[in-house]
């Protein structure tokens, strides 16, 4: 695990079916404004807001995933004739960045998402078939966006090279809805590096009738602080969930529930747990291939995703406990990896690292919500969580095979005493018990 790095951030937060949770930006800008009650009319942007980071130490709240930094930038809701805005980077020293634009702080947000496997350098350069495996470019190459004020193409051959759709243009102010915001992600510095990987954070650029206004340089600065100063004062918490006595991975659907500021290129599966049904939480699954620290390549094969991550949250206060990132995890002997979740006082004596035992300890609420996130999947891939996402129905033995995660809760005497009997028996024991002695 790496200390919590996260800057202002991805996050989880609407509801699932009856009120469980899903992912969202916390306390962004404009959401800030939508909840805080003040003055929702700062203006209208004329050119936009630079990048903006900030600390999780300092501000732990929206599910963040604590191997990931961000930034976010606002831009306006619309144009003039002829102006254009640009994003000007360089590639970093991480698992996976990525730009993406969002129509203000509403459900159902997301507009679009172009990953670091998508954008081609400013040289020029072939991009790879699967967006799981690392970008072509050299860390530290120059690249250029351009965001175009129109709906992405449905059909994504016909999108145009190194372009973030932002949305046709629409000047309609709402109280949700004062701006639209571009999200810079990164997920994984490489050991060694910075937050965002030794990489300064990309520039915005304003070209327009008077010419070019580099964002840094804004004529909108006393709104775009008055955005970043109610964004301080707001903290996002999740709706009431209860967790079931029965804990299972489910997927989280974007559309149908309306989940804002979603990573475009992430899918997600989720459990809620709490103290009250059981204090040992047991996860088994099947580790995923992702990409190795350049020039390393993998002699299995092509990765499978690029990054995935276990995290657990607080419910009512959205704080991340904890997350173990892919490269981080140990494995079985029998391929599969065990994941324990539990108190310090209920810790199992074989829930350690010595043992292939990945344990993370319990955080400071009742109950947690669990998540397994995973970013872009190789075409074809069944272990694709999309698969799941695209039919919440049906179970996810189904959707994902042998790459569904199985959960339960266990107790420590039981989880030692099968421990050495492979992690199939393992959770099977602690099913079997917890099924026959579980709490009221």
């Amino acid at each position: 695990m790496t200390k919590i790095q996260t800057r202002r951030a991805s996050a989880l937060l609407s509801p699932l079916r009856s009120a469980a949770v899903g992912l969202m930006l916390a306390a962004t800008s404009v959401a800030a404004y939508a909840q805080s009650g003040s003055p929702l009319s700062p203006g209208r942007l004329t050119v936009g807001c630079p990048f903006v980071t900030n600390t999780s130490e300092e501000r732990n709240t929206g599910f963040l995933d604590d191997n990931a930094s961000y930034g976010i930038a606002q831009i306006p809701l619309s144009v003039p004739d002829g102006a254009s805005i640009r994003i000007e980077g360089l590639y970093s020293q991480v698992r996976y960045f990525s730009l993406q634009s969002y129509d203000g702080a509403r459900g159902g947000n997301y507009i679009d998402a172009i990953a670091d496997a998508r954008i081609a350098a400013n040289g020029g350069g072939a991009l790879n078939a699967n967006p799981a495996l690392l970008p072509t470019a050299s860390y530290g190459t120059g690249y250029t966006v351009q965001l175009r004020f129109a709906d992405p193409p449905a059909d994504p051959a016909q999108r145009a090279p190194n372009t973030l759709y932002v949305g046709a243009p629409d000047p309609r102010v709402s109280p949700t809805r004062v701006a639209k915001q571009i999200i810079y992600r990164i997920y994984l510095p490489n050991p060694g590096t910075s937050d965002f990987g030794n990489t300064a954070i990309p520039r915005l650029f304003y070209t327009g009738p008077t010419g070019e206004i580099a964002f840094e340089n804004t004529p909108d600065r006393r709104r775009c602080d008055r955005i970043e100063r109610a964004s301080q004062s707001t903290r996002a918490v999740n709706p009431a969930v209860i967790p079931g006595r029965n804990i299972i991975f489910e997927p989280i659907t974007r559309t149908q529930d309306q989940v804002l500021y979603p990573n475009g290129d992430s899918n997600y599966l989720r459990a809620a747990s709490s103290l009250n049904h059981g204090d040992v939480v047991v996860i088994r699954t099947l580790p995923f291939r992702a990409p190795p620290l350049p020039p390393l390549l993998r002699a299995d094969g092509e990765p499978d995703v690029r990054y995935l991550s276990l995290c657990h949250y607080g419910l009512g206060t959205s704080a991340v406990a904890s997350c173990f990132a892919d490269r981080d995890t140990v494995v079985q002997p029998d391929g599969y990896e065990v994941h324990v979740i539990s108190t310090l006082a209920a810790r199992p004596t074989a829930a350690t690292r010595a043992r292939l035992v990945n344990w993370q300890m319990w955080g400071e609420t009742r109950s947690e919500l669990i998540v397994l996130r995973q970013l872009l999947a190789r075409p074809g891939f069944g272990g694709d969580y999309l698969r799941a996402v695209n039919n919440p129905e049906l179970p996810l033995a189904l959707t994902l095979g042998g790459f569904a995660p199985e959960i339960t809760y266990c107790r420590s005497a039981v989880f030692d005493a099968n421990a050495n009997a492979g992690s199939s028996a393992l959770i099977n024991a602690c099913r079997a018990e917890f099924a026959a002695n579980r709490r009221p």
